[in-house]
C-alpha cells in the first residue's frame, strides 16, 4: 500500500493520530533513517524481537490514548538483558490505557552530538509550515526555532538551519564534531515534498532526531492528519 491509501484509509477509518511506530514506518518510506523496530502483543514476542534487534533496546508502549509516553512513563531506555527486557514490559503493562496496548521494541541509538526537532503545522492562510530547531526537553523552553512555508528549496532549508541561535552545537562548538548539515536539509526537503504531496497531513512532530557527522536517526515522531470532512 502507498502513503496516499494509507493515508486516505486512516482519514476514512476516523483515525487522525498515528501511532508513533506508524509514524516512524511513513518515514522510513520516505527515505528516512529510523531506529529498527518491531510491535509485539506478548511478552515473549517482546524478548524475542529484542534479542533479533539486539541489545540494547527501548521499549515503549504504544496505545493510541497515550500520547506523551515519557510523562506517563511509558518508555523504557537502554535495556541490555532478557531480565530487564520482561521487568520493563511488565511495568509497561500497568499504565493505564482504554486503548489496545502494544509494545513498540526499537533499537537504542547512539549518543547523538545533540537533539533536533523537525516539524510541521498547517497555517489555515498559507498552508503546510515547516519547523526546525534544536530538540528534546529543552524546545519548549527555549523556543529555538526557525520556519518557512512549504514547499522549501535547499537554499530554505539551509537558512532554517542556519539561523537559530543554537547552530553553533551542529558547528563543532567546543571542539565537538560537526553535524551532518547535508543530512538534515535532505530530511527538510523530504517533509516539504511529503506534506506538499500529501494534503490530509495536518501536523508532523519529529522530536528527538538524533543527529550524527554521518548522519541523522529519527528516534519518535507523531504525525496527525486532518479529520473527515463531511460531505453535507
Amino acid at each position: 500500500m502507498n502513503i496516499t491509501e494509507i493515508l486516505k484509509t486512516k482519514v476514512e477509518s476516523g483515525q487522525t493520530v498515528l501511532t508513533e511506530f506508524e509514524s516512524k514506518e511513513l518515514l522510513q518510506e520516505i527515505g528516512i533513517s529510523v531506529p529498527s523496530q518491531k510491535l509485539t502483543t506478548s511478552k515473549q514476542e517482546t524478548i524475542t524481537a529484542a534479542e533479533e534487534i539486539g541489545y540494547p533496546v527501548v521499549l515503549k508502549l504504544i496505545a493510541e490514548d497515550v500520547v506523551h509516553k515519557s510523562d506517563t512513563g511509558a518508555v523504557k531506555l537502554n535495556l541490555k538483558t532478557k531480565e530487564e527486557v520482561e521487568n520493563a514490559y511488565d511495568e509497561l503493562m500497568k499504565i493505564p490505557a482504554q486503548m489496545e496496548k502494544k509494545i513498540s521494541v526499537q533499537k537504542m541509538a547512539d549518543e547523538p552530538i545533540t537533539e533536533l526537532i523537525i516539524g510541521m503545522t498547517t497555517d489555515p492562510q498559507f498552508g503546510p509550515a515547516l519547523m526546525f530547531g534544536i530538540g528534546g526537553i529543552l524546545v519548549e523552553l527555549l523556543e529555538d526555532v526557525s520556519f518557512r512555508i512549504a514547499p522549501i528549496t535547499e537554499y530554505d532549508a539551509n537558512e532554517m538551519i542556519h539561523e537559530i541561535k543554537g547552530f553553533p552545537i551542529l558547528d563543532g562548538y567546543r571542539g565537538k564534531p560537526k553535524a551532518n548539515i547535508g543530512a538534515i536539509v535532505e530530511t527538510l526537503m523530504k517533509i516539504s515534498d511529503l506534506v506538499t504531496e500529501h494534503e490530509n497531513i495536518n501536523e508532523m512532530d519529529l522530536n528527538p532526531v538524533f543527529i550524527y557527522e554521518k548522519g541523522l536517526v529519527c528516534v519518535d515522531a507523531r504525525i496527525i492528519l486532518k479529520e473527515k470532512e463531511n460531505s453535507n
